[in-house]
């Protein structure tokens, strides 16, 4: 299709909704990425278990704190939103820059997914897709999940440093 500068704003339009649409997928996807990824970070975090790029070597102090606030027998998944709580209370540029960053990264997800399946359904004869887009896509994978583990050691963070300080 030839560009055409009179259609800037019907584009840009165009660009605004596929991307909140994408947005929206990827969303809906984060639990399937999740299970992908062997579990939610911030879970996994909060377990002690970090990886290889991203450690929290303070798990068991921030879950104890998160419990006294919290229900004794809360899940994981409870306790990190108390945490969250806390750091999203906080103007705190870095927090909303790692969640920013993770936003971006799962949509870059979504759409090297959605656009890798499309391709190799099309080709799917030709090995050089294969060869090109499944790297592609591990790699981009690899790095929502090291994004998502950021943001959540961030959150942890944030909160530890305000109900230690």
């Amino acid at each position: 299709m030839p560009f055409d500068k009179d259609m800037v704003v019907p584009y840009t339009a165009v660009a605004f909704l596929l991307g909140n649409v994408m947005n929206t997928l990827s969303s809906w996807l984060e639990d399937f990425f999740f299970f992908t990824w062997g579990g939610k970070p911030s879970v996994r975090l909060l377990e002690g278990n970090g990886i290889w790029k991203v450690r929290f070597y303070c798990s068991e102090e921030a879950k104890a704190l998160l419990i006294a606030e919290g229900k004794p027998n809360a899940c994981n998944d409870e306790l990190f939103s108390i945490a969250m709580r806390y750091a999203n209370s906080q103007k705190d540029p870095r927090v909303e820059d790692f969640n920013t960053a993770y936003a971006f990264a799962r949509v870059l997800l979504t759409t090297v997914f959605i656009g890798s399946a499309v391709l190799i359904v099309r080709n799917y004869m030709d090995w050089r897709y294969y060869a090109i887009l499944i790297p592609i896509l591990f790699t981009v994978w690899l790095r929502c999940k090291q994004r998502n583990y950021y943001y959540a050691r961030e959150i942890l963070t944030v909160y530890l440093k305000m109900k230690t300080t």
